[in-house]
């Protein structure tokens, strides 16, 4: 946008812990049909890499403007921030963690331009919670009872028993700018804002159509839904409201709606114990008294319904009336308590040193828990590991490693006594995690396909809650890269702790030797002068001659499918000078050695990916076999324009395996260390290089 240009909307995104739905944010606004609007991103001093994904969308749209605060300020002032940057004829906000709907920014300017330019336009919005459910706001109906023409706030009071938020609203700037409008600091901010602009407007419209979607965290991931004192900072905004109906005679006649509006916020807040903690309500409800006190209408009387006798119990400070209605109502609503389905067993006292490891699902001892569970050998030697393997695949465990088959006594004891778990997949449902267990989920891979609660996109059999029982017991979740990071903590929507340290069974192939590799090639029967490629396709397997033709006898294919036995894969990857794929995340892995990488797809892009690999790939792209051979005849696939797709596809996705991820992982959980081994930049990582291309130069 040139410097200068006004454009119809000016949309301020403040981010503060949010990046796990600041992408999808962001393409639901840069995506509208309707393209006349900046975004302003106020990075709110964000630890979690918001600001550098603001970063990344305004060098990538020019409409995108990043704005990053020194420090910490909270959503009202950083919303301050933003809003001084704004150029537009009108003014949005858009919480990081909510979504336009497609067509919603030309419908808003259609009907501003209909309804000659008020103040404020309203509009609707949706609830979507993190299981998929949608729900619509309560009040939409006032929206066509009510919602024609121009008015204000005195003629259509409906709309201010809306909830106090400032983002389904557009405002005029220059109707901002000439009251001089500014957020407050603290929670629940909303409030003197909404009140202050609303009773101001001289002219409001609304628009009857969702605009936002407006997103319900299971885990409280909205910036209100924090227990403490900070919910205090509801009586501050209120006084506010109350101070600013006060300064003007003509308001006068908003002291009762508000007072009550009021009391009712408090009480929801009081209601919710995602809130307050319990051995604060007390206090909480006192303060409200408090309140009450002060903002007291003269000849005030409270209605004659449920929701007017807890406004009566407020203004007489009778808690323990309040108390016990909470209490009946708690026993009248009381749920049984989740039916375990596993074994009772005795319940003994813990072992601090016992640690049950899996992956694949009991098949297989490899991936990240067997990289932990070596390193945890060398430096927690007081930890006893065991491994949890099936009837089926007890010759997958090596000599001389601890194992239980599962649904043995055995293994029932080790579920019991076992202080630390790993796995790489959900454990089954009927374990019965105990108080002090403590849960490492170590991932296998880095998410492409959809996963976690986005699979109720692609099946139909997907049982949410039991998915959320089993990812509840995750005390640790480890990640590779911040892409998979984000998407781990929004399909994943529990209270784990992110070890971003990288994957440990990436490990070995940044610190292997050339050495090593060559010893490895060696077992397989291959030298420095044969080009090695590792074939790994997610589907059937071509017949590995079809591959190499034209490559001549020096050639030699190490084929990796769906089926192979994983604990292999970081020798098949030293081994090979390049790898062919097509959308199996062994790429995420085998870049980090910075070796040649094609892709050969010949179909359709896979559906429900989260990125189209072939848009940004790990080197070049084959679309058919012709190409293929083309592209190891002429060398293309090792050339600079194909070493450049790989840089950026590490940059992204090996960003934090730099070969000590399972050190980080072990001093972190086992020995519970806080001060783990720095990340290693990319640039300083030394992985072995192909033998073929140092031979060959």
């Amino acid at each position: 946008m040139a410097l200068g240009t006004v454009p119809k909307f000016s949309i301020v995104v403040p981010c503060h812990a949010s990046r796990a739905w600041l992408r999808p944010c962001l393409d639901s606004v840069l995506t509208q049909s309707f393209t006349d609007f900046e975004v302003i991103g106020v990075d709110d001093a964000d630890l979690d890499g918001s600001g550098r994904i603001l970063a990344e969308y305004a060098a990538a749209d020019p409409r995108v403007r990043a704005l990053h605060l020194e420090e910490n300020v909270g959503l009202g002032p950083a919303r301050n921030a933003g809003l001084k940057e704004c150029r537009g004829e009108y003014v949005l906000f858009l919480d990081a963690d909510d979504q336009y709907l497609p067509g919603s920014l030309a419908a808003l300017a259609d009907r501003i331009d209909n309804a000659g330019r008020p103040d404020i336009v309203m509009f609707d919005y949706e609830r979507i919670f993190w299981d998929g459910r949608m729900v619509r706001n309560q009040r939409r109906d006032a929206f066509a009872w009510e919602g024609a023409g121009v008015f204000t706030a005195a003629e259509r009071p409906i709309f201010l028993t809306f909830l106090e938020v400032v983002w389904n609203k557009a405002y005029r700037r220059d109707f901002l700018s000439r009251h001089g409008f500014a957020f407050t600091a603290g929670f629940y901010e909303d409030a003197p804002w909404t009140y202050s602009t609303m009773l101001t407007a001289e002219r409001i419209a609304t628009l009857d159509r969702v605009v936002v979607h407006y997103r319900q965290h299971r885990t409280g991931g909205n910036i209100h839904a924090t227990r403490g004192h900070k919910q205090w900072d509801i009586f501050d905004q209120y006084d506010r409201v109350h101070a600013f109906i006060l300064s003007d005679p003509e308001l006068a006649g908003w002291r009762r709606f508000a007072f009550d509006r009021s009391l009712d916020h408090i009480l929801a807040v009081l209601a919710k114990p995602e809130r307050l903690d319990p051995d604060d309500r007390a206090e909480f409800f006192h303060a409200a008294h408090a309140f009450a006190k002060r903002w007291k209408p003269e000849g005030y009387t409270s209605d004659r319904t449920g929701r007017g006798f807890k406004r009566w119990l407020l203004i007489h400070d009778d808690y323990a009336t309040y108390s016990t209605l909470k209490l009946s109502a708690r026993m009248l609503h009381v749920q049984s308590p989740r039916k375990s389905v596993g074994k009772l067993l005795r319940r003994s006292k813990l072992d601090p040193n016992l640690a049950a490891f899996t992956s694949y699902w009991f098949k297989q001892f490899a991936c990240n828990p067997r990289a932990i569970y070596e390193k945890a050998a060398e430096l927690a030697p007081q930890l006893r590991g065991v491994w949890v393997v099936d009837a089926d695949h007890v010759s997958a465990i090596p000599e001389g490693v601890e194992y239980v088959v599962s649904g043995s006594p055995a293994y029932d004891k080790l579920l019991t006594k076992a202080t630390y778990f790993v796995s790489n997949m959900n454990w089954p449902k009927d374990l019965d995690k105990r108080e002090g267990q403590i849960h490492l989920q170590t991932q296998h891979g880095t998410p492409l396909t959809t996963t976690g609660t986005d699979l109720r996109y692609t099946t139909t059999d997907l049982d949410v809650e039991e998915l959320m029982h089993q990812v509840d017991r995750w005390d640790f979740n480890l990640s590779s890269n911040r892409y998979s990071s984000e998407i781990w903590e929004r399909t994943y929507p529990a209270y784990f702790e992110e070890l971003e340290y990288g994957y440990p069974r990436n490990d070995r192939l940044l610190t292997a030797t050339v050495d090593d590799v060559r010893a490895i090639r060696a077992s397989l029967g291959f030298d420095d002068s044969h080009l090695v490629v590792l074939y790994a396709p997610t589907g059937e397997a071509r017949d590995p001659g079809q591959l190499t033709q034209g490559l001549g006898d020096h050639a030699r294919v190490l084929t990796r499918t769906r089926s192979s036995d994983h604990a292999r894969d970081e020798d098949l990857m030293l081994a090979a000078d390049v790898l062919i794929s097509d959308y199996s995340s062994i790429t995420f892995d085998y870049a980090n050695l910075d070796r040649p990488i094609v892709l050969l797809v010949e179909g359709p892009a896979e559906e429900r990916t989260y990125f189209d690999v072939t848009e940004f790939p790990p080197g070049l792209v084959a679309r058919s076999l012709e190409e293929l051979h083309t592209a190891f005849r002429t060398g293309a696939f090792a050339a600079p324009e194909a070493a450049k797709h790989r840089q950026l596809y590490r940059e992204k996705f090996c960003e934090y395996d730099d070969g000590r991820a399972a050190e980080r992982v072990v001093r972190r959980v086992i020995l519970g260390e806080t001060d783990v081994p720095a990340i290693v930049p990319l640039g300083d990582r030394r992985p072995a290089p192909s033998p073929y291309f140092m031979h060959n130069g």
